[in-house]
């Protein structure tokens, strides 16, 4: 089970990333009721926000590309080693269905009385042991109609005011947003310029992307994703 602390510090990401500022937090199981939400936000305006948070495993068998990557980063004593994340969108959308069917199946046995909005905050590519990417969502890969072709009707019959998904390791800083209304969309928050993609990966990426090649857009993002960690855990080394 996640600690509040761990589930505190993904929800204040996602406030961060919808520019919500003076929101306070607060652990709504202190007292060990299961109220279905694990952490309580009261806005500046008042309104209080349930959110209910959970880690999207991209993969069929849950936790096994998990532990394998522990086992190899152990022996690698957190250095860079040789892993990637998934790169097969259909099993990530499998996965990210497979939690918020689980998710509306709890939050179904709930009343959420006293709040204004509940929330789902899926992620995913959480850094743990230096720098996991076992987790991490390949987002160049997953579109929002993908996203509403598989959980647009689980979300609509579910008590779930929005969902997120915000992947915190990923070649690019994408979130994902699904309401009533819009169903789900796709922000790219653009990155600080010394953070920027090289030019000529941009280039081939939109290359490939035009001509449909999505072998090659798969090679690109897999080999952009291996750099940004690998820069990621030598910062941490240092």
């Amino acid at each position: 089970m996640a600690s509040f602390e761990r589930e505190e510090e993904l929800v204040r990401r996602l406030l961060v990333r919808l520019g919500i500022d003076n929101a306070a937090t607060k652990d709504p199981n202190a007292d060990r009721t299961e109220t279905g939400i694990d952490v309580m936000v009261r806005l500046a305006d008042l309104r209080t926000i349930g959110v209910q948070v959970t880690e999207v495993d991209p993969y069929t068998v849950p936790g096994s590309a998990r532990a394998q990557e522990k086992a190899i980063a152990k022996v690698a004593l957190n250095k860079p080693y040789g892993m990637c994340g998934q790169n097969n969108p259909s099993v990530v959308l499998d996965a990210i269905a497979r939690v918020i069917t689980r998710k509306t199946k709890i939050a179904a046995k709930h009343s959420f009385d006293g709040y204004d909005e509940v929330w789902l905050l899926l992620c995913g590519g959480i850094p743990e042991c230096g720098a996991l990417v076992s987790t991490s969502i390949m987002t160049l890969l997953l579109s929002a109609e993908d996203l509403n072709s598989a959980t647009d009707r689980l979300l609509h019959n579910s008590k779930y005011d929005q969902c997120f998904l915000l992947p915190i390791l990923a070649p690019e800083k994408a979130l994902y947003q699904w309401n009533r209304a819009t169903s789900w969309k796709k922000h790219i928050q653009p990155e600080d310029i010394s953070q920027v993609p090289s030019q000529t990966y941009v280039d081939t990426i939109t290359k490939a992307t035009g001509a449909r090649n999505w072998q090659e857009v798969k090679r690109l993002a897999i080999e952009e994703g291996r750099k940004v960690l690998t820069e990621m855990r030598q910062g941490l080394d240092r």
